[in-house]
């Protein structure tokens, strides 16, 4: 199949920046996780038998949820809210058939003592997981405890084995501390309200909590935990919540809405492969609006932080918008940014959207870069650092090392310097070890993934790998022509749960595709 560069992607470009030019919330995949949250806190919400019929069509052959590497949290809220819904009975969820549900139930308790057995379970870094997980421990375990008493036959393999064990991993302490806080009507910070569904307190509509155009936290889950029953019809929180569900038949995104993230990780995609589209001026609007002086969010009812923050600025400065560094510059600590204050693990690629940022006003305005180069250099020696021994970086922002060694390595490359050389082609020879025939990631690899290995191969100056690297782009290109992202695509970004971010990654493949077509066009 053959692709023009500079018509076909081009066009295609312009047609995914008008969707998410038209789209205020964000093409987000559906969540497991978020949907068994809203199963088990709002049964009375519209949507209830598709959210179970989803939950049971996701579960695997062995009981289990989710991708590998980041099952726990997912199979645990979808565990807890099959067990929910069986105690409640056919007279709530009579549309689905009690005997899968019971199934459903007793395959996700087995699952999750199969994997909490061990002395030591490892925890992916995924939002709030450390009080995450013994919630929804603590949840299940007391409906074992109420099967048990109730001795009902049909759940008797789930209540045999005893409770789910509490990895050591997690803070019990600190969901007590949380809960105990909330109950007695006391704040916590607003970043936490994204987690209400986990940490909240029983008051229904709590008036510690500030909904944002009625979502709590840009989180589905929160909302429905905090309303607590059906309110009023034109309750904005109501509203909100049929407003998400509405786009895809009942089910719900980890987060919602998002509209800065997509918008702005699009629009550097392009401006970074050169694809010459049309920025509709009304994004550009969106996110000129959207900034404040302390930066900038992935949507709103999200607390601000370094990574869109930097991303937004990049993107608005690359089309002419130049706006002051100081939001960014709120988040550097004289030796590297962190994403947001008193986050447990740093992330490599919000460093690098903050490098790119910085990088492209130095080379754009000369009179900024006394200002900017000293956190530019920290950036990239902290990045430098950060690099594992294999050649490849990781991030708590995406499950694939692939992004996070993409992003890092593009930033190194453009705004590193020769210092930043032997750490990217150490990324090169780790993309090359890494290969899978014409993929690379996950399994037996995957289109995003794919896109990112070319990315990276792309930006190597080594001779003596020049064939290897060669037969690589030509693999990945044969992958990335027939690549289709959809919202089954393999979840491999990190909130609560993973996801996909359906219109990015799309952005990703076309994107690199359009970079190594226009090589092939060159050469």
């Amino acid at each position: 199949m053959s692709i023009t560069p500079y018509a076909t992607t081009t066009t295609l470009a312009d047609t995914l920046l008008r969707e998410a030019a038209a789209d205020d919330w964000a093409l987000i995949s559906p969540s497991v996780y978020e949907c068994g949250r809203i199963v088990s806190d709002a049964p009375w919400l519209d949507g209830h038998p598709a959210r179970l019929r989803f939950l049971l069509a996701e579960q695997a052959a062995d009981g289990g949820w989710g991708v590998p590497g980041f099952r726990l949290v997912t199979s645990l809220s979808a565990t807890e809210a099959l067990l929910t819904a069986n105690r409640r009975g056919l007279g709530q969820d009579r549309e689905v058939p009690v005997d899968a549900l019971t199934s459903g139930a007793i395959a996700g308790v087995q699952a999750l003592r199969r994997w909490l057995d061990h002395d030591e379970t490892p925890l992916p870094d995924l939002v709030a997981i450390e009080v995450l997980v013994p919630r929804l421990i603590d949840l299940i375990n007391d409906h074992l405890g109420q099967l048990g008493e109730s001795a009902d036959p049909a759940l008797a393999e789930a209540v045999r084995g005893g409770t789910l064990r509490t990895p050591t991993a997690t803070a019990p302490e600190t969901l007590v501390r949380l809960r105990g806080a909330t109950a007695a009507g006391l704040p916590v910070p607003p970043k936490l309200w994204h987690s209400w569904e986990i940490i909240g307190s029983e008051r229904p509509a709590d008036p510690a909590v500030v909904p944002v155009s009625g979502s709590v936290g840009c989180s589905p889950a929160a909302t429905a935990a905090w309303l607590g029953a059906r309110p009023e019809s034109s309750h904005p929180s109501l509203r909100y919540l049929n407003a998400v569900q509405s786009r895809s038949g009942g089910l719900f995104p980890v987060g919602a809405p998002m509209p800065h993230f997509e918008r702005s990780w699009i629009i550097n995609l392009f401006h970074v492969h050169g694809v010459a589209c049309q920025i509709p001026e009304s994004v550009l609007d969106s996110l000129e609006s959207a900034l404040g002086v302390d930066g900038i969010a992935a949507g709103d009812g999200l607390p601000v932080d370094a990574d869109d923050t930097a991303s937004v600025l990049w993107a608005l400065d690359a089309h002419g918008r130049v706006h002051d560094l100081d939001p960014l510059l709120h988040y550097y600590d004289g030796t590297r940014f962190f994403t947001y204050p008193d986050e447990r693990t740093p992330s490599p690629t919000a460093n690098a959207h903050a490098l790119e940022a910085l990088g492209q006003r130095i080379g754009r305005r000369a009179d900024d870069s006394g200002r900017y180069e000293a956190p530019a250099r920290a950036a990239r020696d902290w990045l430098i650092g950060a690099q594992a021994s294999d050649g490849s970086w990781s991030d708590k922002w995406h499950g694939s090392p692939f992004y996070a060694t993409a992003t890092c390595v593009n930033a190194l490359a453009t705004y590193g310097g020769p210092q930043a050389r032997p750490a990217i082609e150490r990324a090169v020879e780790w993309i090359l070890d890494t290969r899978q025939g014409d993929r690379w990631g996950h399994g037996r690899g995957t289109e995003e993934e794919t896109a990112y290995a070319a990315w990276i191969l792309g930006l190597s100056n080594s001779v003596e790998n020049r064939a290897e690297i060669r037969s690589g782009l030509a693999a990945a290109r044969e992958t990335l022509v027939g690549a289709e992202v959809t919202e089954r695509t393999p979840a491999l970004w990190i909130g609560k749960d993973v996801y996909t971010p359906v219109r990015i990654v799309r952005a990703t493949c076309l994107a690199v595709l359009h970079s190594l077509n226009r090589d092939d066009h060159d050469n």
